[in-house]
């Protein structure tokens, strides 16, 4: 199902992570203009928290330009990072969360122009939610950022990059329509769309920036001997605005405002044969104020900002033909934070400085006393010193260290190191050691949870200590004499102490349910490596390789860590012909087998593995996606996106999305 699309979005704004720069600089180039062959040109901040060219970044960061994301035609983040090298999708009944060189998804900050967000659905924050309409590029840094960015960057961290207006009037509208192949009997194919609307204009002093969007997508069955659906469906509606106000080249104040609504339905059936309807809806808000000032001839940089979160999550079991085992649960999560961020030059150094200030509360039917909350103060420096060059080497230290005072777990500091040297103009090293911590979530310590109607509860555990990290990665580059070819190699290691995991008291029964609780039981560690080959092959097309070894193991129990795959590869070519408008991208994956511990038991008890546990190792599978556009005019696009082409995934182990086709257009003004 091809639908048409209005999408007028025009130049590309001026690069904007909601963080102070050390110099007002050039807008980047137009995303709808071929891409400069050298990255290392390109403005990043996750790394530093401060505006950096690429090839001065100490931390490896890797960006997905608006180029890219447009070349590919992905629905949302979720599918944009899924065949990235070294990034890993979890799907859960709850969202699709990131891992990062091994960690899960609660590991893993996820930030839009540098600043958080509200709204984790247990350790899953959903990567589905975030619409891609208004995104300049994603960066992605692996690896310790706690120094930086505190208890959940131990993983690594994730910035969405938001554009900003630069002519009086921006207009976009697009949409795309498709079908996927739906396992079911009944319902053989489902069905999916988006629509995405984005307006901006800048008129003098003023910017001013909205969108709207919508996702429809039908549930999805991969085990068509019950009535029970493997995927929710999805309804997303989302809208955000933003404003700032910008009188001179040094001062920027700015507000936005993001809200987002979703339901999640499907069916779940149990182990006795009882069918529910399974719903569940979420709200989220955020907002944002901020101001920086650049003051002239001192160096100094100052950047301040709020931020209120809201999220409410409604859960409901509707079980058919009876009242018995009906369920419904609502949570709310409130978040506060303020931020203050100063940048002192200083002739080879870059002095970063600067506060956050966090509160959270959660009401929730959940909970044993139904309301809980708790503040975190965080301060954190860092000096960027580059050295002078000396015959051909460029050396740049960046010491750091961050320290977080928790009103339940006390304080925890979190240091970080890192050097760059670069071995005149093709090579360059790169190295950082980190320490970090993970307090225990809300859902962890207070927990109070029944569903009745597969037979468990959930009890959180006041008494759980937080985790400790450290971690040390190490990276190279090397640039060929062939223009546009360069070669990466990254390795790294973290170990965990204090590894929060779940225990059980039997299998789960609606008559006498299994207690659940958390426990500080294991340590483990996660280690491997990267290999990455970027090949201009022409002027229009660019062939990217890379390969991923993975060891992450649990040392407490003596065994490899659930659900990971010990060899990745990625593979995409990407190409355009310009005297006939087609541009064309092909991405691959392979995920070697994985892990899984399964009980004695059946159904739902094998998947948490109560009882007997057994290892079941699940099959290796085959990604594979393919993009074909058509440039009819400089303003009207066609395409076309085929989506997990091999159909891989499976009922238990891996309940992704189908194989499936969208086709939509793009008109631009």
């Amino acid at each position: 199902m091809i639908a048409v699309v209005l999408s007028l979005v025009l130049t590309q704004a001026e690069v904007d992570a909601g963080q102070p720069p050390l110099a007002v600089e050039a807008p980047p180039v137009d995303a709808g203009v071929e891409e400069d062959p050298d990255r290392r040109l390109q403005t990043v901040v996750t790394g530093s928290r401060t505006e950096r060219k690429l090839q001065d970044v100490v931390v490896p960061t890797e960006v997905i330009t608006r180029t890219q994301i447009e070349q590919l035609g992905v629905r949302d983040l979720g599918q944009l990072l899924q065949q990235h090298p070294g990034v890993e999708m979890v799907y859960t009944n709850r969202g699709v969360g990131i891992r990062l060189q091994g960690l899960d998804p609660e590991y893993v900050l996820l930030l839009v122009d540098g600043q958080r967000l509200a709204g984790r659905a247990g350790t899953i924050t959903d990567v589905t939610r975030f619409s891609l309409r208004d995104l300049e590029r994603v960066e992605i840094v692996k690896g310790p950022a706690a120094a930086l960015y505190g208890a959940d960057a131990v993983g690594g961290v994730i910035n969405l990059i938001t554009r900003r207006p630069q002519r009086p009037l921006e207009l976009s509208l697009r949409a795309m329509g498709g079908v996927f192949q739906n396992g079911s009997k009944d319902v053989p194919l489902g069905t999916e769309a988006d629509v995405r609307a984005h307006a901006a204009s800048k008129l003098g002093a003023f910017e001013l920036r909205g969108g709207a969007g919508f996702r429809h997508r039908t549930p999805f069955d991969r085990n068509p001997d019950n009535v029970a659906d493997n995927g929710p469906g999805i309804r997303r509606f989302d809208y955000d605005v933003d404003l700032s106000w910008n009188p001179s080249e040094t001062f920027r104040a700015w507000t936005r405002t993001g809200y987002a609504w979703t339901d999640l339905r499907a069916v779940d059936q149990n182990d006795t044969g009882a069918v529910f309807n399974r719903v569940q809806r979420t709200e989220q808000l955020d907002t944002w104020l901020g101001a920086r000032n650049v003051f002239a001839g001192t160096g100094t940089t100052l950047t301040v900002r709020g931020h209120f979160g809201f999220f409410k999550d409604q859960f409901q079991l509707d079980q058919r033909n009876s009242r018995k085992l009906d369920d419904y649960t609502q949570t709310i999560t409130r978040l506060f934070e303020g931020y203050v961020q100063v940048d002192q030059k200083l002739g080879n150094h870059l002095l970063t400085a600067g506060a956050e200030v966090l509160s959270e509360n959660l009401s929730s039917s959940r909970l044993v006393s139904n309301y809980v909350q708790r503040g975190r103060v965080g301060f954190f420096l860092q000096d960027a010193w580059q050295l002078a060059a000396t015959d051909g080497l460029r050396l740049a230290i960046e010491p750091g260290v961050r320290g977080d005072i928790d009103t339940q777990f006390g304080a925890a500091p979190s240091p970080r190191l890192a050097f760059k040297v670069d071995v005149g103009q093709a090579l360059t090293f790169r190295a950082s050691w980190g320490l970090g911590f993970r307090p225990p979530s809300f859902n962890e310590l207070f927990l109070r949870f029944c569903n009745t109607g597969i037979g468990y509860c959930v009890d959180g555990n006041p008494g759980l200590v937080p985790e400790r990290s450290g971690s040390v990665n190490v990276a190279v580059d090397y640039r060929l004499p062939i223009d546009g070819w360069t070669l990466s190699a990254s390795a790294w290691h973290t170990s965990l102490s204090n590894l929060i995991n779940i225990t059980a008291n039997g299998v789960p029964n609606p008559d006498n349910p299994t207690i659940f609780s958390y426990e500080n039981v294991a340590g483990a560690y996660t280690q491997g490596g990267e290999v990455n080959a970027r090949l201009k092959l022409s002027k229009g097309s660019t062939l990217e390789l890379a390969y991923m070894g993975l060891d992450a193991r649990d040392v407490t129990r003596n065994r490899p860590l659930e659900g990971r795959s010990n060899h990745r590869v990625n593979a995409s070519l990407s190409a355009k012909y310009r005297p006939t408008g087609l541009e064309g991208v092909v991405r691959a994956t392979w995920n070697g087998p994985r892990p899984f511990y399964v009980g004695s038991g059946l159904g739902f008890a094998n998947v948490l593995g109560f009882g007997e546990t057994r290892t079941v190792q699940a099959p290796g599978y085959f990604d594979l996606e393919v993009q074909v556009t058509w440039v009819f005019k400089p303003w009207l696009k066609f395409f076309v996106n085929g989506f997990n082409l091999l159909n891989a995934g499976d009922a238990d182990f891996n309940p992704r999305p189908p194989r499936g086709v969208v086709g939509g257009a793009t008109l631009e003004y």
